[in-house]
């Protein structure tokens, strides 16, 4: 059941939405259309026309607001709906104080027969009337097309020429002036030739002037009335586009709405008589039918308003014309009294002039000095409205900026207002779920009373019962027991006490069944109760939590936007260093390469090295053990000396070559150069002679190449030997010396190895970490790229929030800047009419 509702609700919302949505892309369209800068009376025709299009999309805001009243809708949307039936009052408000041009002042013709007078006159009428506002010219396109034909028709026929500057450019008045300064300027002077020929010349002047402002007038009338046709052809389609989309919009939601009530008739057919589903059918029927009669209602108040509309226009258009007919009557009545004047004035003056022929150089002379005292009043005139001016700009300046300090407090104190608002509204729901929850548990105890109640009058019933059946059995007993008329007595009364309490027990039965009846009513109406309660409660907390959602997207967005921005500089980081880190890792890997290079290289020349001075220790040693088998001192010193060893397998090659074989690992890379050279065998030779053997091993038991030559002493020989045979001593003392690589040597080289070996190992865990470390980065780097995708989503979806809110405070500020204008336009509007009044009266005035 509550998808069903659930369901048309969302329905609802989605044709209200779509109705809104559509209006402001209306709006929007009207609104972005450029305007074509032509002269100013053109550019408030526009104005207010694209004013007019507004007021009526307006209208059907209203309308449509008010057919969907009975939907809940939400504070924003009330607000709004507010201000813009505040602004279409103050549209209307300014419609109907603003004058309407009638047919009359429009097409009055101009009188070519009259004299400079007489079209003096006629200007300074026409500057002292109202002047003609655009606003009502425009009025007549949204009342009917029959309006709009006659307002163009009005405007397309023929305009005088003062009148025409007047209508058409209301703007200029420094027109108005040089019409109205030109029969002054050209008005007869009191000389003979002047009153000889007064007649003739004024004809002459105002035909004329007349005809010089009928040709400007027509030019500009028949390009301005071209223009304004055709703009209001073009709103005129708008209009009545508008209005189709209007009405067809209007269709949708009636059938939507009869689509909702058909779908609730077939849900409360379906569900079960007297159930909950089956009544909130019938109510979803009920809104249904209240929405589809609220669209009937709404289109019928856009009717009468359109119709009161129209009445408003004609009888504005028949009062102005009767105000236009008796002004007209009244300006010639003025100038036919005025013109009898000026006929007796100048009867009077012919008949001074006849009499003063002699004064004409005087008045020749008064006459130029009126004319520079003329021309000295219009420079202060001009210098007067210039300052006058400036004094309004300065003026319009210093009000615009009150109304914007004024209206920037406003917006500061609505924001407060709101805030303050939404604290109450929260702490009100606080209070209000605080009371439901007291409500719910006085209900249950109020429950349990019941039970208790009920349980309570079914065992006094249970009791009643008992008794009753003891009370028969009792009366039974007791007219057994009585048979005399004492006893019939006692029947009767019984009989009456057993009736009484029938009676007892039927009135109790009938007040409890009242009792359940009203107690199930008051529950049905509590339930109904709480169920309109629980709407209004669910609707306020969607509108909190979309309030609320809102500012917590926009704290979102502000603190992704931040942590976006961390991210983006952690991100830099970890990618310069995952740079650093590759360029360490190719650098070790490159110095690892070139260090096993070299090692390769000294391992082989170490190898070859060795293997070549193996060869020169053989053939020394092959050499030397040939000469020491055939000298007999070599023997006896082998015999003295107590070795404990046999020499005999120096001679077999194969055993050093084996022992060299078994370890090449531990053969340095490089021989050191800082080797000690050879120790020659001569101490050793005398230490022998003494009878003493110097450095003798204690035992050889290994037979490793290196063990072996560490172990060996030099070779003793004896001074005899060695002063007989000095060649073959120095071949000994070489060859013994030079028998292997000495101690340091050895241990250098091995110690070199053991360095090599631990730099290998240690560039191999050096390598094995930055192996670690790339792919720690890398995977850091993956992670970073999915954080980095999900911001992008995010983002996303903030931009989309972004877009929303945007333009949300777009309609808004739409709506505020529309009420603004309307205002200021209207509060401009009255101060140029006053302005221009005061300067046709003063102009008029000075001109008398």
């Amino acid at each position: 059941m509550t998808s069903k509702s659930g369901s048309r609700w969302n329905f609802l919302q989605q044709a209200v939405a779509s109705v809104e949505s559509r209006l402001d892309d209306i709006l929007a369209e009207d609104a972005d259309r450029p305007k074509r800068t032509h002269t100013p009376a053109h550019n408030k025709k526009r104005k207010n026309s694209s004013q007019d299009l507004l007021t009526t999309a307006d209208v059907f805001v209203a309308s449509a607001d008010l057919s969907r009243s009975s939907s809940t809708a939400s504070s924003s949307n009330d607000r709004l709906q507010e201000r813009l039936a505040r602004a279409m009052a103050k549209k209307n408000v300014s419609r109907t104080e603003s004058p309407v041009p009638t047919q009359e002042q429009s097409s009055r013709p101009a009188s070519r027969g009259g004299d400079v007078s007489t079209s003096l006159s006629d200007a300074t009428n026409v500057a002292d009337s109202p002047p003609l506002n655009t606003d009502q010219i425009d009025i007549a396109p949204r009342t009917s097309s029959d309006v709009g034909e006659s307002v163009r028709q009005d405007v397309g026929s023929d305009i005088p020429a003062s009148l025409n500057q007047a209508v058409v450019e209301p703007e200029r008045p420094g027109a108005a002036a040089i019409v109205m300064e030109q029969p002054d300027r050209d008005a007869p002077r009191p000389s003979a030739e002047s009153l000889r020929h007064s007649q003739a010349g004024s004809n002459r002047v105002s035909e004329d002037v007349q005809r010089t402002n009928e040709d400007d007038g027509l030019k500009l009338d028949n390009d301005d009335t071209r223009e304004i046709q055709e703009e209001m052809g073009t709103y005129l389609e708008r209009i009545d586009a508008l209005r189709r989309n209007l009405e067809r919009l209007g269709q949708e939601v009636a059938q939507s709405a009869q689509k909702a009530a058909e779908s609730a008739k077939q849900g409360a057919a379906s569900a079960e008589a007297g159930s909950l589903e089956q009544k909130l059918l019938q109510k979803d029927e009920q809104i249904a039918v209240l929405i589809e009669e609220g669209t009937r209602w709404s289109k019928t108040e856009l009717d009468l308003r359109n119709m009161l509309k129209k009445v408003r226009a004609q009888a504005l258009t028949t009062t102005k014309e009767q105000e236009a007919a008796r002004q007209r009557a009244d300006r010639a009545e003025r100038a036919l009294r005025s013109m009898e004047d000026r006929a007796r004035k100048a009867e009077a003056a012919s008949k001074r002039a006849e009499h003063s022929l002699a004064a004409h150089a005087v008045a020749a002379k008064d006459v130029e000095a009126m004319r520079k005292e003329r021309d000295a009043l219009n420079a202060t005139l001009a210098e007067m409205k210039s300052q006058l001016s400036k004094a309004n700009s300065r003026a319009e300046a210093a009000e615009s900026k009150v109304q914007s300090e004024q209206w920037e407090k406003e917006r500061r104190r609505i924001v407060e207002l709101q805030d303050d608002l939404t604290v109450a509204k929260v702490e009100r729901e606080i209070s209000e779920g605080k009371l439901k929850k007291e409500i719910h548990d006085l209900r249950g105890e109020l429950e349990k009373q019941k039970e208790r109640t009920h349980a309570m009058e079914t065992e006094m019933l249970s009791e009643q019962a008992i008794l009753e059946s003891k009370l028969e059995s009792f009366r039974v007993r007791a007219e057994e027991a009585s048979s005399a008329d004492h006893g019939h007595a006692q029947a009767k009364l019984l009989r009456q006490i057993e009736a009484l309490q029938t009676q007892y027990t039927t009135a109790s039965q009938n007040w409890q069944g009242i009792e359940s009846s009203l107690l199930g009513r008051i529950t049905n109406l509590e339930k109904e109760r709480d169920d309109v309660v629980r709407s209004e409660a669910e609707l306020r907390k969607k509108l909190r939590e979309a309030t609320l959602r809102l500012k917590n997207a926009e704290r979102e967005l502000a603190n992704t936007q931040s942590t976006y921005a961390d991210m983006d500089k952690s991100l830099a980081d970890a990618n310069a260093e995952t740079r650093r880190l590759q360029r360490k890792v190719t650098q070790l890997e490159t110095d690892l390469a070139n260090a096993l290079k070299d090692l390769e290289e000294q391992k082989g020349n170490s190898e070859r090295e060795l293997q070549r001075r193996i060869d020169e220790e053989k053939s020394k040693w092959t050499a030397a053990l040939h000469i020491q088998r055939t000298d007999s001192p070599a023997a006896s010193i082998r015999k003295n000396s107590g070795l404990a060893f046999d020499i005999n397998h120096l001679m077999s090659p194969t055993q050093y070559e084996r022992g060299s074989s078994r370890r090449p690992s531990i053969m340095p890379n490089a021989f050191d150069s800082n080797t000690p050279p050879r120790q020659q065998s001569t101490t050793s030779f005398r230490g022998l002679v003494n009878g003493s053997i110097a450095e003798t091993p204690s035992g050889v038991t290994s037979m490793d190449p290196d063990e072996y030559f560490a172990n060996i002493p030099p070779t003793p020989l004896t001074t005899s030997h060695h002063s007989q045979r000095g060649g073959l001593n120095d071949l000994i003392s070489t060859s013994t010396v030079g028998a292997g690589p000495s101690v340091q040597l050895v241990e250098r080289m091995s110690a070199n190895v053991r360095r090599l070996e631990s730099e290998k190992a240690a560039s191999k865990d050096e390598l094995a970490r930055l192996t670690t470390q790339r792919d720690e980065a890398r995977q850091e780097v993956v992670s970073l790229m999915r954080e980095v995708e999900a911001k992008r989503k995010i983002e996303e979806r903030l931009e989309a929030l972004e877009k929303e809110h945007a333009s949300l405070s777009a309609r808004h500020q739409t709506t505020l800047e529309l009420l603004g204008e309307k205002s200021e336009e209207v509060e401009e509007l009255k101060a140029d009419i006053v302005d221009v009044k005061q300067m046709y009266r003063q102009l008029a005035d000075t001109m008398k």
